[in-house]
């Protein structure tokens, strides 16, 4: 073949090759946009989280008595207890803290309304898995609630026993009235 032939042909060739790679593309998007690929992401969804639910008055120091009203194991859980719990929130993350035994955790919120919030705290490794559920009814500046707890061993993977409890609490404010209170103002 001539130089100028194969020229021509390599220029074709080019010519086809940058078509065909155009065309591979488009329909490339186009099946991306048609058949979109599930992500593993998760779907972010609009609306208001129940932290932001959680009546003001929660926030605050309490002194909580707990008192034992049910359990599967009396050793493993005390009768009674009192402590101090701090309950405090920061963006959306509620922590509850307890000043005297220095233990802190973030806790789930449940369910929230005007007087009244589920929060749960679940913590554990492989071995074993602590639930703690707690329903809280706000009165004024005292609440009072049913706190449940669950304690998971775990041999080999599977669930060896479950020991349960229950503490009916009580609990006074210490400190951390809202603005509204502190100024009198009601709403």
């Amino acid at each position: 073949l001539s130089i100028r032939r194969q020229r021509q042909m390599c220029i074709r060739d080019r010519y086809y090759s940058i078509n065909m790679k155009k065309i591979l593309f488009i329909i490339l998007i186009l099946s991306a946009l048609c058949f979109p690929v599930p992500s593993p992401a998760m779907t972010l969804t609009g609306g208001v989280s129940a932290t932001e639910n959680v009546p003001t008055g929660f926030f605050g120091s309490w002194q909580v008595s707990a008192v034992r009203s049910e359990t599967t194991n009396t050793d493993m859980f005390a009768p009674y207890s009192v402590e101090i719990w701090n309950l405090s929130k920061t963006g959306d993350v509620i922590t509850l803290t307890n000043p005297v035994s220095g233990a802190q955790a973030s806790i789930t919120v449940k369910n929230a309304t005007t007087d009244t919030f589920t929060f749960q705290r679940v913590t554990g490794d492989k071995n074993e898995k602590v639930t703690e559920t707690a329903k809280l009814t706000l009165s004024g500046d005292n609440f009072y609630g049913l706190d449940t707890m669950s304690v998971k061993t775990f041999k080999n993977g599977m669930l060896a026993k479950e020991e349960r409890c229950s503490y009916k609490l009580k609990a006074k404010k210490l400190s951390g009235a809202d603005i509204g209170r502190i100024f009198g103002v009601r709403y």
